[in-house]
């Protein structure tokens, strides 16, 4: 039985037995987070990419332990690692993720103790607060020490600079590497010597390559809560495929009137929706645009391209069946739409832009949008996706059902005109 039990855990998508290696690398990846202990003789390194939470001896270079943290996601949802801590009697490491939980480690060998949905009634090892400010720039670290008014300047490390920590005494300075240099840099500022922690240094207890009793359950719990998510979501799916039988008809385009435009590439990232242009109408041999009207008839809110943002006014919502409120376009608006062009066939024609945004159209409102005249020549046909949004199966809102793709083409707009 218990070797079925260890064919399944090894079997789990993401799930690696902490011990189980032997290879002397360390971090592959991205570093998020490093941590001096209390007394500054130990760092904990952690990284999502490659999962591995890492220990380290500060001053002599040595790996420790390093352990697999796959099992602190319980199925889907976000788990990075983000509080490192020392329990009082130096038993055990604390550390908390994104999704709520503790989890303790000991202290020694790496080895996963035990999973808390809330703090553990474990005492905490502090250590004095550093009083050593860090400011960066492109290239370098700048750390001032009030005491002497001094400034160190150290060289970055990192593509990113963004995961640093200052020692507890005021005298190092350690940064996690980016993916290609994954290793931690450690710098005595005060005199500017420095050395890497890499993992070529290894002093890691040998332990069971077995796996826990722990490490089976947390398995097996989180195997079935993907199963359960598995089938929500195949339910979901087959929920949106009929609703988006009809629903999808109710999203359409019509012509409003001609008139005039801003040129889509002045387009600032931040715009006011408020009709403007949209209130100007001329003549079939004046214009240079056509202002086209997207309507959503629909009982779900859609989610749609667009070249710029639209701060969201409070009064215009859609409440989901989880009393969620979802903020979107009030009715009427004016925006641009990010589309594509494609021709008589059907075939894509390069235009556009490489970047835009989206804006959520709330169920039975319109918005109005305008595109140059030039474009709907010649058979030719703007397109752009859309997608229904509704209630997330974990959480907050997702798309339901595949895109549906909406078209306008010159022989759509009104003969005679």
């Amino acid at each position: 039985m218990k070797t079925i039990l260890l064919f399944i855990l090894l079997s789990l998508p993401g799930v690696v037995n902490a011990q189980k290696t032997k290879s002397t690398a360390a971090h592959t990846h991205d570093i998020l987070a490093v941590k001096f202990s209390p007394d500054d003789t130990q760092l904990l390194s952690y990284s999502w990419g490659d999962g591995w939470l890492i220990l380290w001896e500060v001053r002599s270079g040595y790996l420790i332990w390093r352990t697999k943290t796959e099992l602190v996601q319980r199925a889907t949802e976000r788990s990075n690692l983000q509080g490192f801590y020392w329990s009082q009697d130096s038993q055990f490491i604390i550390t908390k993720s994104e999704n709520g939980t503790y989890q303790s480690w000991d202290a020694r060998t790496g080895k996963l103790i035990a999973v808390f949905d809330k703090a553990p009634e474990i005492k905490l090892k502090t250590g004095v607060p550093a009083t050593v400010s860090v400011e960066k720039d492109i290239d370098s670290f700048y750390l001032l020490d009030p005491a002497t008014r001094r400034t160190f300047k150290i060289d970055r490390f990192s593509r990113t600079g963004s995961t640093y920590d200052v020692s507890h005494d005021n005298n190092l300075f350690a940064e996690g590497g980016s993916y290609g240099n994954a290793a931690i840099k450690i710098t005595e500022f005060r005199s500017g010597r420095s050395w890497l922690l890499d993992g070529r240094l290894v002093r890691q207890v040998p332990t069971s390559s077995e796996p826990s009793e722990l490490e089976i359950r947390l398995a097996r719990a989180k195997q079935q809560r993907l199963i359960a998510l598995s089938d929500a979501r195949a339910k979901r799916d087959r929920q949106a495929a009929a609703d988006l039988t009809n629903f999808k008809k109710l999203v359409y385009i019509t012509f409003d009137h001609y008139g005039e435009m801003d040129d889509p590439g002045e387009k600032r990232l931040l715009e006011s929706n408020e009709p403007k242009k949209s209130l100007i109408q001329k003549s079939v041999n004046e214009a240079s645009a056509i202002w086209l009207r997207l309507h959503n008839d629909s009982p779900l809110p859609i989610k749609i391209p667009t070249q710029s943002m639209y701060l969201p006014n409070p009064k215009c919502f859609f409440e989901l069946p989880n009393g969620r409120r979802m903020l979107g376009l009030c009715d009427n608006k004016e925006i641009s739409i990010w589309h594509g062009l494609e021709d008589r066939r059907g075939k894509l024609i390069p235009y556009g832009f490489d970047f835009g945004s989206s804006a959520i159209l709330l169920p039975k409102t319109s918005a109005m949008f305008a595109v140059p005249r030039v474009l709907l020549k010649d058979g030719k046909a703007i397109r752009f996706s859309i997608s229904f949004q509704n209630e997330g199966i974990e959480a907050g809102v997702e798309d339901y059902g595949d895109e549906i793709i909406l078209r306008f083409r010159d022989s759509d707009l009104p003969k005679g005109r």
